[in-house]
């Protein structure tokens, strides 16, 4: 028997496939670890995202709720007089109970005590109840009082039964609290606007609480979500009323138990791939000993070296290196490919293994022919019996000695198709997790803290029409609004004192590439100090059209409070003219009907034809400033104004001649604005014919018109040089309707009412300046 020598790196030889099984194990296990980070970043992230929409929504539908309880509060505060009475509180009130389903009543509290409630029947039990005087309901009164506006008190128990939201609305007549206009609100009524039964669906609970004004401690008023401690969860302040809404995920540990299962997988996984390489690099050192152990003993022991061959617990092969024929394979290589030995005996490599893998087989076995290499590893496909291709390593080792003739090889198979499928769903999620990112409707860029866009989603194209971006040349600042670069400044510092954590619902605009603007719901996360982030990670979700409806809503909403203030002041002017007339009218009649002489008769008739022209005459101006007031239909176009004024000079012209006037006209040419033709003709006739109509008596008249370019918009001045009005003592008057500042009996108050009313209806603005006996200038801001 041949003699043994101990070789002096043998343990360093063997140690080696376990060192590199376990690095392999914690190099997978780590990238896997941090992928199924990601991942739950990302579950938590849409759930965050989602939990934000959904409250979104529950307050936006509350605050409309409220918005539409306030818009009746005021409309019944409109009918109360200076007096303090409203004469139609129960028609008015049924029309705003009925036709309103977010209130169920309202309440007339003159001094704090409830004189009038509609439905009677239901809230009659309220009627004289002073709220100023009972000390667990007044403080929140006290507070709208203070406030001037609307506060929403409770929800707490009526005294007419049942639990709701009561909003207040304090009225003041001159200047002096007269007392409240309340709308009730039950709290089953709130819930059902709000949407929260159909918005909390299976995943999410919600919660309404408020802080009590008499224990100061919060209240919850949803009982079966009054839990807040043991879940995670997201609040928000509603301002009217001091409220608190909540939103609860029911399984707050629910994308924690989704990446459960991965991560166990990646564990198995990790250690499979680990268990393989340190088997694959162990098999052919043990074997290469074997092999050189068993060589002198081969020829005494043939026997014992077919045992080891054949009970090998891996795939053997012997090969004939020159033709490629299989000469002998063992049991376990059999099993792998479902041949008998006589059915290999009868293959070469080539039938067996895989077209694609041919070429580099071939070339390695010629490069081992050549004896230029004395062994190689290989990961080919092989074709089993029934046509399915496995995966295997193998390890070649020639037969021969260096400078003897090729004969033949062994090879040593190992079926690695678990790891390669293992590794191949690696690859899959990962390009499956690259493609939500590349697909997101979400810009998604990292950036570091020079300013440097180290990554970019191919979103950014889409949605901004940036092919790429580029901070550190213009800077941040430049693609954003001049308006939000201060709240963008200030969350990025907050960003830098709080490392790791979201920095959300930052709202701003942002510059296309075409230079337009759009609003973008930002979250700033600083990851600077993250390996592989290295930077702030910014997600950018455009909500133009969202933010563009929220400001349609508040614009609409001006406009209805400022129609309803025309509409009260319109009601004051056709209460106070008719009752003039109407009393004129009774007056004259009464003592008509006293009079006996027929000729005193014939003069109250007289009389009475006068009182009954001016009447008509105050309807039509009535009727003409409604119809201003009421037509949201006006056509607007684009109008030359030194055409227009070329028309309004030529039609006074005899008047202008009579006056002896003389017409100074600075308008340029191309003064072109957006108004309506009808309303233009009116404006300008009515500003020359009343410098015409107050001109000095002891000068001519001299009108200027000049136009002129202001802050983007056009404007138009009309001076002249007339009679002038004591702005110290009319001035807040000027505009008013039947407002006269003149001894002149056919000065009537409307022409510069009706004016101004044309002028706003258009978008634009009027103003005066005038001095008694110098003369007047008004000037005319356009849209």
């Amino acid at each position: 028997m041949a003699n043994k020598h101990q070789d002096p790196t043998n343990s360093k030889v063997k140690s080696r496939p376990l060192f590199i099984g376990v690095l392999a194990f914690v190099l997978l296990l780590l990238a896997g670890v941090f992928m199924l980070w990601q991942r739950y970043q990302i579950l938590i992230d849409d759930r965050q995202t989602e939990m934000s929409g959904v409250i979104d929504l529950v307050e936006q539908n509350i605050d409309q709720s409220l918005k539409y309880s306030y818009s009746a509060a005021l409309s019944l505060a409109l009918q109360i007089d200076e007096e303090g009475e409203i004469a139609n509180f129960d028609e008015v009130a049924s029309q705003l109970v009925d036709n309103n389903p977010n209130i169920d009543a309202v309440e007339i509290v003159p001094d704090g005590i409830i004189t009038k409630v509609y439905p009677y029947e239901a809230n009659k039990e309220a009627v004289d109840y002073n709220i100023l005087k009972d000390s667990t309901r007044n403080k929140e009164a006290f507070k709208a009082i203070e406030s001037k506006r609307m506060f929403f008190a409770g929800p707490f128990k009526l005294k007419q039964g049942g639990m709701a939201i009561v909003g207040r609305l304090p009225v003041f007549i001159h200047s002096d609290f007269w007392g409240f206009v309340a709308v009730i609100i039950h709290f089953d009524n709130l819930i059902d606007q709000s949407g929260i039964k159909e918005l909390a669906g299976d995943d999410y609970r919600f919660q309404l609480s408020k802080v009590n004004p008499l224990t100061q401690k919060e209240e919850f008023f949803l009982v079966e979500n009054s839990d807040l401690h043991n879940s995670y969860s997201e609040e928000i302040v509603l301002p009217d009323g001091d409220w608190k809404i909540y939103i609860i995920p029911i399984d707050p540990n629910k994308p924690f138990s989704e990446v459960i299962p991965i991560g166990i997988l990646i564990f198995i996984i990790s250690g499979a791939v680990g268990w393989t390489i340190y088997n694959a690099m162990k098999q052919p050192v043990r074997l290469q000993e074997l092999v050189r152990e068993q060589a002198g003993e081969l020829a005494k022991s043939e026997l014992h070296f077919r045992t080891i061959f054949n009970q090998a617990a891996i795939g053997m092969a012997r090969v004939n290196s020159k033709t490629g024929m299989i000469l002998e394979s063992n049991k376990r290589f059999q099993d792998l490919l479902g041949y008998s030995e006589e059915e290999l005996k009868l293959k070469d490599y080539k039938i067996i293994s895989h077209p694609k893998d041919l070429s580099e087989n071939t070339r390695l076995m010629e490069d081992l022919s050549r004896n230029e290499i004395r062994q190689y590893s290989l990961e080919k496909r092989l074709q089993r019996k029934d046509g399915e291709y496995i995966w295997v390593r193998i390890n070649v080792s020639p037969l021969w000695e260096v400078g003897e003739e090729v004969t033949s090889h062994i090879a040593l198979v190992e079926d690695i198709s678990a790891r390669i499928l293992a590794k191949q769903k690696l690859v899959d999620n990962e390009n499956r997790f690259r493609s939500l990112v590349e697909n997101s409707n979400e810009i998604i860029l990292i950036v570091d803290d020079l300013n440097k866009v180290k990554y970019y989603s191919p979103s950014l194209a889409k949605i901004s029409k940036y092919e790429q971006i580029d901070f550190s040349v213009n800077g941040v600042l430049y693609y954003v609004h001049p308006k939000d670069q201060d709240l963008l400044r200030a969350k990025v510092d907050e960003a830098y004192q709080k490392p790791g954590k979201p920095i959300t619902d930052i709202v701003l605009r942002v510059k296309d590439a075409e230079g337009q603007w759009f609003w973008v719901n930002a979250t700033l996360t600083n990851m600077l100090s993250t390996d592989n982030v290295n930077g702030f990670v910014v997600n950018l979700r455009d909500i133009t059209g969202k933010k563009e409806a929220e400001l349609n809503l508040v614009k609409s909403y001006e406009l209805v409070m400022e129609q309803n203030k025309r509409l009260l002041n319109f009601a004051y002017i056709v209460s106070h003219n008719l009752r003039s007339h109407s009393s004129n009218m009774s007056s004259i009649l009464e003592l008509y009907d006293d009079e006996e002489s027929q000729d005193e008769k014939d003069s109250y008739i007289e009389l009475l034809h006068k009182v009954s022209k001016n009447l008509d005459q105050s309807l039509h101006d009535l009727n003409e400033v409604v119809s201003i007031n009421t037509n949201f239909d006006i056509k607007a176009e684009s109008i030359n104004v030194s055409e227009f004024i070329d028309q309004a000079i030529d039609i006074l012209s005899l008047q202008i001649k009579s006056k002896n006037a003389k017409i100074v006209k600075e308008v340029p040419a191309n003064m072109q604005v957006s108004f309506n033709a009808a309303y233009m003709d009116s404006v300008l006739l009515n500003f020359l014919t009343n410098a015409l109509r107050y001109a000095h008596p002891e000068r001519s008249p001299i009108i200027k018109l000049q136009g002129y370019r202001e802050h983007e918009s056009w404007v138009l001045e009309v001076e002249d040089n007339g009679i002038g009005i004591d702005l110290e003592k009319h001035g807040e008057k000027v505009f008013g309707l039947y407002k006269t500042f003149t001894e002149r009996k056919d000065a009537r108050g409307v022409g510069l009412f009706i004016t101004k009313n044309q002028i706003n209806a258009m978008g634009g603005m009027v103003s005066v300046a005038s001095k008694p006996e110098v003369g007047t200038t008004f000037k005319v801001t356009f849209k």
